[in-house]
């Protein structure tokens, strides 16, 4: 009778381990590439993660550093580290993993500029800069804006100032009130958690820059990056989540906009 208590007992504790296992959160570091004190004007990256992280439950033991882009870029290559918002580009797609799915869907990004400076609807960049010689636009350092346009940057970077550190992107906006730049390249919803910013401030559309922009969490390339990318996926693919991601991306976009992208934006979540 011990030996086959004895033996019960043995078994019950395996069949208790791959539960016990199964269980245990997977732990990450995510990396928020903007200072705690401007978290406000960032908010439009954060929104997203924090719809996935409730789904998420126990499955996930998160930290949270705050850091520069360039910072951010150099962490997300060590274990444990992800991020939460970044461009495909070919030479990340080799030294990253890239969820299936985007996490963040923007408008296009715009020529932001002073009021008191008007310029047309729409700008072709690279034209806008051989007429204006003396014009400098303002970019965050680390940061890609897309093939096109991190092209033109590369080839006319004598025309950009690039600025480094935490919360970069705000600190160009005040730049730019200042009069110390022409113009930067941004996103104009963000103008709408900048104080004193909305009123001052006009966007123009860049020639030949895409309806939406995506932004994807990526991690480390390694064996627990694998396994966080693995379960992000898992969660993106739950169409509740993916429907609460649609209403939740509508507010960034005007309603012309909207009605121009809502149909591209739902294929994204369509099953391969």
């Amino acid at each position: 009778m011990k030996i086959l208590l004895l033996l019960a007992a043995v078994l019950a504790s395996n069949l208790l381990v791959p539960v016990a296992l199964a269980a245990t959160p997977l732990q990450v570091t995510m990396l928020l590439e903007f200072s705690e004190k401007g978290a406000q004007a960032y908010q439009l990256q954060k929104q997203q993660w924090d719809i996935l992280r409730s789904y998420a439950g126990e499955k996930l033991d998160v930290k949270y550093e705050h850091v520069s882009l360039q910072r951010s870029l150099d962490l997300v290559q060590r274990d444990g580290y992800c991020s939460l918002n970044k461009r495909k580009t070919p030479q990340r797609e080799q030294q990253l993993l890239f969820s299936r799915y985007p996490l963040n869907i923007g408008p296009p990004l715009k020529l932001i500029h002073l009021a008191a400076k008007p310029l047309p609807a729409e700008v072709d960049l690279l034209d806008w800069l051989v007429k204006s010689p003396r014009s400098k636009i303002g970019i965050a350092a680390g940061r890609s804006y897309g093939p096109v346009l991190d092209a033109l940057i590369a080839q006319q970077s004598t025309r950009f100032y690039q600025l480094a550190g935490e919360g970069a992107q705000g600190k160009l906006w005040l730049m730019l009130q200042k009069g110390r730049l022409d113009a930067l390249i941004d996103y104009s919803a963000r103008s709408n958690v900048l104080p004193q910013q909305s009123d001052a401030i006009r966007a123009t559309t860049i020639h030949g820059e895409p309806n939406f922009i995506e932004g994807y969490l990526v991690c480390h390339r390694s064996d627990r990056g694998q396994q966080l990318i693995n379960l992000f996926d898992q969660l993106l693919q739950q169409p509740a989540l993916q429907q609460q991601l649609l209403r939740n991306y509508q507010q960034y976009f005007n309603p012309t906009e909207w009605q121009q992208v809502s149909g591209e934006l739902a294929k994204l979540f369509s099953p391969a």
